[in-house]
This record gives C-alpha cells, sequence and structure tokens, in this order.
C-alpha cells in the first residue's frame, strides 16, 4: 500500500512539473487589432441639386430698319440708334448629373433664374426728311428670366476642388419697348422669348460628402429679332432688336 501511493505521488509530481514547463514554453498573449475602418473616398459622380444667385448685367442694341420704301422710323434706316448695358439681381436654381473619372469630372446641368436687368431712356430722334417721327422717342428693354442646358468638363486640382468650363444652349425672355409720345399710335412692345448659346467656367469646392460651393461666370448670346412696328399709312416700321446677357453668380449644391 506505501509502495502504491508513493507511485502514485510521483505521478502527480511529474504531471504538474510537465504542465508547468509547458505553459512556461508557451509564448505571451498578443492583444488582436481590430480592422481599421474602410475610408470610401469623397467622389463628384451623383445626381445634384441646388440654388444660386448673382449678378446678370444685360447688354441689348437697337436698330432702325425703316420701311420698304426706305424712310426710318426715328432715325436713318440701319441706325443702331440705342445700346444700353443694364444691371440686375439674378436668382434660380439648378440640378444635374456628374461623373468622376480619375481626376475628370463631366456630366450635364440645367438651370433656370429669374432676373431683373432693365433700362429706359429718352432719345432725340432725327430732324428732317428721313425719318417719319422727328421728335423724342422712349426706349426700353429688360432682361426678365434665364435658363440653360449646358455641359461640363472639369478637373479635380485637389481631391474636394473642380475647376471647369461649361457651355451649351440658353433661353430666356426679353421685354423691348419704343414709343414716340407725340404719336397717337400704340407704343412698340415685344415680348419674346429668344433662344441661343452660352459659354462659361467656373470653380466648384466639395465641402463636405454631399454639399458643394461654386462660384460661376456664363456669357449668352440671343442673336437677333425683327420686330414690325407702327404702321403709317401703307408703310410698315420695323426695329431689330439684340441681347447679350453675362451672369456672375454663387450656388449651394447637394448630391447624392
Amino acid at each position: 500500500m506505501g509502495t502504491f501511493r508513493r507511485y502514485l505521488l510521483a505521478t502527480v509530481s511529474a504531471a504538474a512539473f510537465s504542465t508547468g514547463a509547458l505553459a512556461a514554453d508557451l509564448p505571451a498573449r498578443v492583444p488582436v487589432k481590430a480592422p481599421a475602418p474602410v475610408v470610401v473616398p469623397w467622389s463628384w459622380t451623383g445626381f445634384y441639386i441646388g440654388i444660386n444667385a448673382g449678378v446678370a448685367w444685360h447688354h441689348a442694341e437697337f436698330t432702325d430698319l425703316g420701311d420698304q420704301t426706305g424712310f426710318g422710323y426715328g432715325f436713318l434706316p440701319g441706325t443702331k440708334y440705342w445700346s444700353p448695358t443694364s444691371t440686375g439681381f439674378t436668382g434660380g436654381g439648378q440640378i444635374g448629373y456628374n461623373i468622376q473619372s480619375g481626376n475628370i469630372v463631366y456630366g450635364l446641368e440645367a438651370d433656370v433664374n429669374w432676373a431683373d436687368a432693365k433700362k429706359s431712356a429718352t432719345l432725340t430722334t432725327i430732324a428732317g426728311g428721313a425719318a417719319v417721327f422727328s421728335s423724342a422717342l422712349n426706349v426700353s428693354t429688360k432682361l426678365e428670366w434665364m435658363a440653360t442646358v449646358r455641359g461640363r468638363l472639369g478637373v479635380t486640382v485637389s481631391s474636394p476642388t473642380l475647376l471647369y468650363v461649361t457651355g451649351g444652349w440658353a433661353i430666356a425672355g426679353f421685354q423691348d419697348q419704343f414709343d414716340v409720345p407725340s404719336n397717337t399710335d400704340p407704343a412698340v412692345n415685344s415680348k419674346r422669348t429668344r433662344s441661343g448659346w452660352t459659354v462659361g467656367g467656373g470653380i466648384e469646392h466639395m465641402f463636405a460628402r454631399n454639399w458643394t460651393a461654386k462660384i460661376e461666370a456664363l456669357f449668352a448670346d440671343f442673336g437677333s429679332s425683327t420686330v414690325n412696328g407702327p404702321t403709317v399709312g401703307s408703310s410698315v416700321y420695323r426695329s431689330r432688336f439684340e441681347h447679350e446677357v453675362v451672369t456672375v453668380r454663387g450656388g449651394l449644391n447637394w448630391k447624392w
């Protein structure tokens, strides 16, 4: 019996010693780091919608085309008798879509803006037989609204900043008027929607993942239109109206 106890004690001691030695040989436990969060880079790709406000410069030119017999209304036929530039506020909204490929960004944008750029004057017409009316002539012109549909092409100069050029189609509403106060005929009031082209550029900055701010300048040319004026006897007197618009505006966009 004593022999069995000695054998059991020796076995337990050997097992304990082996376990301790094995534990001493195991490497220390190293803390496991959590994987780093995946950072998704900001991208210009996607739809956006926003608002804008700024200044519009409206340049108009009025030309007396005269009648079919070679007489002018208040000036010699072919005379450009008024060339005003008016300045006013413009504000509205835009919607568009961008695609980013590397540091190149391209897309399409449409906007519509209300405008209030108007001017009026009283002109002195020529004296003599070259014009039907030789007296004062009241004239006025106004840019009422403007809209564009444009392509955009830009390059990111740093991750959140975009430099771009833009161009496309423009449409606007103009109201042009001329009137001889001493004449009993009604004033000629031409309120027309004109179509043209536009080109420009700007800089846009993405200050948050879904928000951008921009400054943009556009030039738009709406060509010319001919309007029939007063009829005196068998003569119809015509005027030609030409319009150009420059806008500089700031904008704020939300993209998704």
